[in-house]
């Protein structure tokens, strides 16, 4: 059987799209990293059945954790600490007291002109919140390949469903 080989060409670029997965909080979709296609891929729930990507009877895969919203909250509310600028961090905090806190605090940081600031710090916090998972789930990229420790990974079959 041809060995698959990963879609990731580097350890970061894997990190960077696993920190992807783990910050995106749609409700209608889980994430799963297959191993034996050696990919991340999306199961969307049952109401939208047409977008499934199923992974394949015998796959080795693993669920991936979203971050907790709040976890997001808080690094928004460490960025707006550590802004020199004490009007700028009033706005960010002023944003954050409103109705839809993320968007309001992306327009915040926009109208301010940290948003480039912003999105270092948010992707730098990402990455290690990945590594981390990795750790926790012994999954790791080695030698263009991502590999597990088998100990949080099941074989997909219809009947886990």
């Amino acid at each position: 059987m041809e060995e698959i080989k990963s879609r990731y060409s580097t350890r970061e670029s894997f990190i960077s799209e696993l920190a992807f997965a783990m910050s995106d909080h749609d409700i209608q979709e889980e994430q799963y990293l297959n191993l034996t296609q050696q990919n991340l891929s999306v199961i969307l729930r049952e109401d939208y059945s047409w977008g499934k990507k199923w992974p394949a009877e015998g796959d080795e895969v693993i669920f991936v954790d979203k971050t907790p919203s709040w976890e997001a909250f808080h690094l928004m509310e460490e960025f707006a600490d550590s802004i020199a600028n004490s009007r700028i961090t009033k706005e960010l905090y002023h944003a954050l007291e409103k109705r839809h806190p993320f968007s309001a605090f992306r327009y915040a940081a926009e109208s301010t002109g940290v948003i480039q600031q912003w999105y270092q710090w948010r992707d730098h916090w990402q990455n290690e919140q990945a590594e981390e998972w990795m750790h926790e789930n012994g999954v790791d990229f080695k030698d263009g390949k991502i590999i597990a420790d088998g100990k949080h990974t099941f074989v997909w079959s219809w009947d886990d469903e």
